[in-house]
C-alpha cells in the first residue's frame, strides 16, 4: 500500500510540474511578445522623430498592428501591409483626380471604396484579407486629413507611407533579432498538439466515453486547428527557414489530419447505427475497434514529436498487417449466409477501419519525414487548401461599411462639425479592421470599450503628466507603461485582443507624440469624442444591420454546406477529396471560432457538417471506384444514385430522401443479383460498401436533418485557393 501511495504522489507531483512548466512557458512567450512590441514601438517613435516625420503615431500604430509572436508572421503581415498601403494611396489619388474640390462626390467614392475593401477582406483568409483592410482605411486616413487641401496629397501620402515602412522595419528587426521565434517550432508544436489531442479523442470515441456535445465541441476545435495550421503553413513559405521547402509535406499533414478525423467519426456513426438497429455486425466491429483502441490509441504519448512518430508508424504498420487475420476471424464468427445483411454491415465497417488506419499511418509517416530534407521532385501543387466563403456575407459587410461611412459623412456635412473628418476616418478604420472578425459587432464593441478606457487615461497623461516631462527618455518613461498595457491586452487572448487594439489606437492618436507637442484640452476632448463617435457608429451599424449572429446568417451555413455535395458529385476527381474536406471545414470557421457546442442552432449546423462530410466522402470514393465496374449499365445506375443524392442535398425534403434511398437500394439489389449470377455469391467491394454506407446515412434521421423548406439551387462561386 505504501508503494502504491508513493506512486500516486509521484504521478501527481509530476503532473503538477508539467502543468507549471507549461504555464511558465506560456507566460514567457506572452511577456516576451509584450516587451518586444513595446521596444519596437518606442524605436519606431524615435526614428520618426529623429527624421522629423509628420506623424510618428502612424509608425507606432503600425508596429502594434503587424507585431506577432513569430517573426515569419511579422514578415508575412508586413508584405501585405505594404501592398495594402500602396493600394489605398493610389485609390485616394484616383478619387482626388476624379473629384477635385468636390467633397460630396469624394466622400461618396471613398465610402464605396471602403465597402469594396471590406467585402474583399471578408472573402479572403489570413493575412491576405489584411491587404484589403489596409487599402480601405489608408485611403480614409490620407483622404480625410487633406480633404480640404488636395494639393498636399503627395507630401502627405509619402510621409504616411514612410512612417508605415519605419514601423514595419522596426517590428521586423526587433522580432528577428531579439529572442527570435520562428514558425518551425510553432508548426512542430501544432503537429504535436493536434496528433496528441486526436489520439485522446479517438480513444474516448471508440471506447464509448464521448458524448454528443463533446464530439461536436472537439470537432469544432479540430476545424480551428486545421485552419490555424494552414495559416502557419502559408506564413512559413515567406520565412527563410527549413520549413519553406517542405510546403507540400505540410499540406499533406493537414489533409491527413482532416481525413482521419472525418473517418473516425464515420466509423463511430456506423457502429452507433448498427447497434441501434440490432445488427449482428455491431459486436464484431466493437471487438475490432477495441483491439484498434488498445493497440494504437490508449497508450499514446502526450509528448509526441517527429522522432516519437517513428515507433507509432511502425506500430500502425504492424497492426495493418494483423488486421487481415483479425477480420477473417471476426467474419467467421458471424457465420451467416453470403447474402446476410450483417455481412455487408461488417464489410462496410472493415472498409472504414482500413481507411482510418491507413490515414493514421500516412499522418505518422509524414510526421517522421517532417524534418527530413525533401526530395527535389516533391511537388508543391499536389494538395491545395480551398476556402469556401459566403458571397452574401461579403456583400452585406461591404454594404454595411459603405452605409455607415456615408451616413457619418452626411452628418459631418450637415452639421459642419469641425471634427467630423476625424469621425469619418475612425468609422472607416473600425469597419475595415473589424469586419473580417467572426463576429464583427462584438469585435467593434470590444474596440469601442478599449477606446473608452483609453480616452480619460490619455487625457490625464497628455495634459497633466507630459507637460512636466522634458526629453525623449522621459517621454518613453511616461508612455512605456501604457504601451506595455496595450501589448499585453493584444497578446493575452482573443477576447482581450480587440480591446487592446482599440486602447492602443485611441491612446496613440490622442497622445500624438512628436517633436512639437500641442497641449490643448478642449481640442483633445473634441478629437477624442469624434473617435468614440466613429467607433460607436460602426458598432451600431454592425449590431442592427443584418448582424452575422442573426438566424438568417446561420441558416445560410447549412445551405453552403449542402452545396458542397454538388462539388463532391460532379467536380473533377484529381485532388477533389482534399478540396472537399478543406472547403467544408472552411465554411464552418465562424461557428468554430465561437466554440459554442451548446447552442441548438450550432448543433444543427454541426450535424449538417457531419452529414455532408461523410456522405460526400462516400460519393467521392464511389466515383473513384466506378471505373472498375465491368458493365456500362452498372455505371449508369451509380450515376443515377449520385444525381439523386445531389438533388436531396440541394433540397432536403422527405420526398427527395425517399427517392434517393430507393435509387440506392435498387442499385445495390441489381449489383447483388449480377454478382450471384456471375459468381454464385456476393463479394462486397468498395463500390458496394460505399453504397451501403450512403444508404445507412440516408436512413439515419439524426445524421440527415430533413426540412420541407425551399432551398436554392447550388451555384458555383465563392471558392478561393489559398496556395498557388
Amino acid at each position: 500500500m505504501t508503494t502504491g501511495i508513493r506512486n500516486i504522489v509521484k504521478t501527481r507531483l509530476r503532473d503538477m510540474a508539467c502543468a507549471l512548466s507549461a504555464c511558465a512557458a506560456e507566460e514567457t512567450v506572452l511577456w516576451l511578445f509584450v516587451f518586444k512590441t513595446t521596444l519596437a514601438a518606442l524605436l519606431a517613435m524615435w526614428i520618426s522623430m529623429r527624421f522629423e516625420l509628420g506623424q510618428p503615431v502612424t509608425a507606432i500604430v503600425t508596429v502594434y498592428l503587424i507585431m506577432q509572436p513569430q517573426s515569419g508572421l511579422v514578415l508575412t503581415k508586413s508584405i501585405y501591409r505594404i501592398l495594402g498601403t500602396l493600394a489605398g494611396a493610389l485609390a485616394c489619388l484616383t478619387l482626388f483626380a476624379l473629384f477635385p474640390q468636390e467633397r460630396v462626390l469624394f466622400l461618396l467614392g471613398l465610402s464605396l471604396w471602403i465597402g469594396v475593401c471590406t467585402a474583399g477582406a471578408t472573402l479572403l483568409r489570413n493575412f491576405r484579407c489584411y491587404a484589403f483592410v489596409l487599402a480601405g482605411y489608408t485611403a480614409a486616413m490620407i483622404g480625410m486629413a487633406i480633404v480640404s487641401q488636395p494639393a498636399a496629397f503627395f507630401t502627405y501620402a509619402v510621409n504616411r507611407f514612410t512612417e508605415v515602412v519605419v514601423g514595419i522595419l522596426c517590428a521586423g528587426l526587433i522580432s528577428d533579432l531579439i529572442f527570435p521565434t520562428h514558425l518551425g517550432s510553432s508548426i512542430t508544436g501544432a503537429v504535436s498538439g493536434c496528433y496528441g489531442e486526436f489520439l485522446g479523442f479517438a480513444h474516448e470515441l471508440f471506447s464509448g466515453k464521448a458524448g454528443g456535445r463533446d464530439i461536436r465541441r472537439v470537432h469544432l476545435r479540430f476545424i480551428t486547428n486545421a485552419l490555424t495550421f494552414e495559416a502557419l503553413r502559408g506564413a512559413a513559405f515567406w520565412e527563410a527557414s527549413e520549413f519553406r521547402g517542405r510546403d507540400a509535406r505540410l499540406r499533406r499533414l493537414n489533409a491527413d489530419f482532416m481525413a482521419m478525423s472525418t473517418t473516425a467519426h464515420s466509423l463511430y456513426q456506423l457502429v452507433r447505427r448498427l447497434r441501434s438497429s440490432g445488427s449482428r455486425a455491431a459486436p464484431a466491429l466493437d471487438a475490432l475497434m477495441t483491439v484498434l483502441d488498445t493497440a494504437l490509441l490508449r497508450k499514446h504519448d502526450s509528448s509526441f514529436s517527429d522522432r516519437g512518430a517513428l515507433p507509432d508508424a511502425r506500430k500502425i504498420a504492424e497492426f495493418r498487417k494483423e488486421l487481415k487475420h483479425r477480420v477473417e476471424d471476426s467474419r467467421t464468427l458471424l457465420a451467416g449466409k453470403t447474402d446476410d445483411p450483417c455481412l455487408l454491415d461488417f464489410e462496410t465497417g472493415v472498409e472504414l477501419v482500413r481507411r482510418f488506419t491507413g490515414e493514421l499511418h500516412d499522418y505518422t509517416r509524414n510526421c517522421v519525414s517532417l524534418n527530413a530534407k525533401p526530395p527535389e521532385e516533391e511537388s508543391r501543387s499536389e494538395i491545395r487548401f480551398v476556402s469556401r466563403t459566403d458571397p452574401a456575407m461579403a456583400i452585406l459587410n461591404g454594404v454595411r461599411a459603405t452605409l455607415v461611412v456615408a451616413l457619418v459623412a452626411v452628418f459631418w456635412i450637415i452639421t459642419a462639425w469641425p471634427y467630423g473628418a476625424s469621425a469619418v476616418m475612425m468609422v472607416a478604420i473600425a469597419c475595415s479592421l473589424f469586419a473580417p472578425a467572426p463576429d464583427p459587432a462584438r469585435a467593434v464593441k470590444a474596440g469601442l470599450l478599449g477606446g473608452c478606457i483609453a480616452l480619460p487615461v490619455s487625457f490625464v497623461c497628455k495634459i497633466l503628466i507630459l507637460p512636466a516631462m522634458d526629453g525623449f527618455v522621459l517621454l518613453c518613461t511616461v508612455l512605456g507603461p501604457f504601451l506595455l498595457l496595450s501589448a499585453w491586452l493584444l497578446g493575452l487572448n482573443r477576447k482581450t485582443m480587440m480591446i487592446g487594439l482599440g486602447f492602443c489606437c485611441m491612446f496613440c492618436f490622442m497622445i500624438d507624440p512628436g517633436n512639437t507637442m500641442r497641449y490643448d484640452p478642449v481640442k483633445l476632448i473634441n478629437f477624442g469624442m469624434s473617435q468614440i463617435f466613429g467607433q460607436a457608429a460602426a458598432a451600431t451599424m454592425f449590431a442592427i444591420f443584418v448582424p452575422v449572429t442573426s438566424p438568417w446568417f446561420k441558416r445560410r451555413i447549412p445551405l453552403l454546406l449542402r452545396r458542397q455535395m454538388h462539388l463532391a458529385c460532379f467536380s473533377p476527381l484529381p485532388g477533389l477529396l482534399q478540396r472537399f474536406e478543406s472547403g467544408t471545414r472552411d465554411i464552418m470557421q465562424k461557428i468554430a471560432a465561437t466554440g459554442n457546442a451548446e447552442d441548438p442552432l450550432h448543433q444543427h449546423i454541426v450535424d449538417w457538417m457531419f452529414s455532408v462530410l461523410e456522405t460526400g466522402r462516400a460519393v467521392i470514393h464511389l466515383r473513384g471506384n466506378t471505373g472498375t465496374l465491368p458493365r456500362t449499365i452498372q455505371k449508369k445506375r451509380v450515376d443515377a444514385c449520385i444525381r439523386a443524392i445531389d438533388r436531396l442535398f440541394r433540397r432536403p425534403t422527405p420526398e427527395h430522401r425517399s427517392y434517393a434511398l430507393a435509387i440506392v437500394e435498387e442499385t445495390m439489389r441489381s449489383f447483388r443479383e449480377s454478382a450471384e449470377l456471375e459468381n454464385g455469391m456476393l463479394h462486397p467491394d468498395p463500390v458496394f460498401t460505399s453504397l451501403h454506407f450512403i444508404r445507412l446515412n440516408l436512413l439515419d434521421d439524426e445524421s440527415m436533418p430533413i426540412t420541407d423548406a425551399e432551398q436554392a439551387e447550388p451555384t458555383e462561386g465563392g471558392e478561393q485557393v489559398y496556395a498557388s
